[in-house]
């Protein structure tokens, strides 16, 4: 499996030939001419257009009769002045190579064209300079929705905000918009990396479906578009709904867990569990992941102990007691609502060891001669055994692999995070697992469903011991094929993230830090 955690990439960009040969030669005595001439350098392309960001490879063909001593790539632009020394790696007898190089160009650059010298030596002295240009012009990435509305919008009040938001990594050019049953036929054009859309739709009071279709395009016209039905009608029973503790406009900042899936109880019945950091916390229920709009639950101003549904009117609930953990229960249809609370101690999680312990009953048992005792919790004859500190962390591909590992929350002991955890651009891979020398698998570790790896919701524990006593709440996916998963996340941009897990919850949330 591809390790994709906290490897920074050396990069270089892109290269390509268009220059001149120059000549040369000495009197190094060490290595006799056999034909004395220049290298001979054959490229596969003379030109690319290409993308800042994206990797590609440059192929070329050298020859020389003398021997390659050595390979030279430079631009001062791109930081680079790269050294192959082929003598030192093909010995002296190497007559010919074949260059296959992979270049990055990073998209902090500010320009898009980087000439780039390519010097060629020979074991005799003899040297062929080339010129190449690297053009990142090109784009080859799709628009992507960056607020991005569901498939069926379901709407109960006769207007609603209708919103989504679109970008890319070069340019949105043009932005379209059309329900024909609406009379919406828009085509906006744009000229920055991102766009916004916000359009007030008076729906009337008749119920029935409005289908259409969003999209955005760029430059090249690559796109991204979306088939969507406005459902106008009654209060729908919503499989998936979510609390969220931050504002609207940090709802699309999250990797995951941002905002939080909470329990579908029953018929317009959900059942949200929080732990409550500190007093004065937020919080609304929606059942759209990215938007307030078009439905949001909270406090009813006109009637404190009622929900109200619209997003323009509703308060929101407020949390006051300090470090416990909530049990909010509302009903959608009714708009009503109960709170209660439990302490940190009364919470359950099931990870069967204490981070940072090697004590028997609480650290991690790797050699024993005595057996797994259910009722005790604890290994027959712990005295033979040979025990090694517990440790939790990221498992990207064995658990002789677990980094960073995962602290406690202050707090919390059901909470464990990694702060400030950098990490790098691009697809991340990963599931909570503990750390063994012997890459023992499996004793502690959890996994998410599998219809949400790329976003996930829900970790369910799977590991092969869990805290007695054992909680039956406690679903696992242990020997099931179907659901044995690493998480695939996709990291928007390089930097410090804040993974914060709650093991009592079986939520995860990674957050930029800040």
């Amino acid at each position: 499996m591809k390790r994709a955690f906290i490897n920074p990439k050396t990069f270089i960009a892109a290269l390509l030939l268009s220059g001149a040969v120059i000549a040369g030669c000495s009197d190094d005595e060490s290595f006799s001419a056999v034909d004395n001439q220049n290298p001979v350098v054959a490229l596969e392309a003379e030109s690319i257009h290409w993308e800042f960001g994206k990797e590609f490879k440059i192929k070329a063909k050298i020859d020389d009769a003398d021997g390659i001593k050595t390979i030279n790539l430079k631009n001062s632009d791109l930081m680079l002045n790269n050294t192959i020394d082929i003598l030192a790696i093909k010995g002296s007898e190497c007559k010919s190579y074949e260059l296959d190089y992979k270049f990055t160009a990073p998209d902090s650059l500010k320009t898009e064209t980087f000439p780039i010298v390519i010097t060629v030596e020979d074991l005799v002295g003899n040297v062929s300079s080339v010129t190449f240009t690297a053009n990142m012009d090109g784009d080859f990435t799709n628009p992507k929705f960056t607020v991005e509305p569901n498939s069926v919008i379901n709407v109960i009040m006769s207007a609603f905000n209708f919103k989504f938001s679109v970008s890319d990594n070069r340019v949105i050019k043009k932005v379209v918009v059309n329900f024909p049953d609406l009379n919406i036929n828009e085509e906006i054009t744009n000229e920055t990396k991102t766009y916004d859309y916000v359009k007030n739709i008076n729906l009337g009071d008749e119920n029935r479906d409005y289908t259409g279709y969003i999209a955005a395009y760029d430059e090249y016209d690559n796109e991204v578009k979306k088939e969507i039905t406005i459902s106008r009608g009654e209060l729908a029973d919503y499989e998936r709904m979510y609390l969220c503790d931050v504002a609207e406009e940090d709802l699309i900042t999250d990797v995951c867990g941002v905002p939080m899936l909470i329990d579908h109880s029953g018929e317009f019945e959900y059942t949200a569990y929080y732990y409550n950091e500190k007093a004065g916390t937020e919080i609304r229920f929606i059942p759209q992941k990215a938007s307030y709009e078009p439905v949001c639950f909270g406090l009813d101003p006109d009637s404190g102990d009622k929900l109200n549904s619209d997003p323009s009117q509703a308060k929101p609930l407020v949390l006051n007691e300090a470090g416990v953990y909530y049990k909010i229960v509302f009903n959608t249809k009714q708009l009503t609502y109960s709170t209660s609370t439990y302490s940190v101690d009364k919470a359950y999680d099931p990870m069967p060891g204490k981070l940072g312990s090697d004590a028997p009953g609480l650290g991690l048992n790797t050699w024993c001669t005595g057996q797994w005792n259910k009722e005790t919790g604890q290994w027959d004859a712990a005295d033979d055994a040979w025990w090694q500190t517990f440790k939790v962390g990221l498992m990207t591909d064995n658990p002789r692999e677990v980094d960073p590992c995962f602290d406690y929350n202050p707090q919390n002991p059901h909470i464990l995070q990694i702060l400030n955890c950098p990490l790098e651009k691009g697809e991340f891979e990963f599931h909570p697992h503990n750390w063994h020398h012997d890459g023992w698998w499996d004793y502690c570790t959890w996994k998410p469903e599998k219809a949400t790896k790329t976003d996930p919701e829900i970790w369910k524990y799977v590991g092969s011991y869990v805290k007695v006593p054992y909680d039956l709440k406690t679903t696992s996916y242990n020997n099931d094929v179907e659901n044995d998963n690493h998480c695939k996340l996709t990291i928007p941009k390089t930097g410090n993230y804040d993974i914060i897990f709650d093991i009592h919850l079986g939520r995860m949330k990674v957050v930029p830090s800040k």
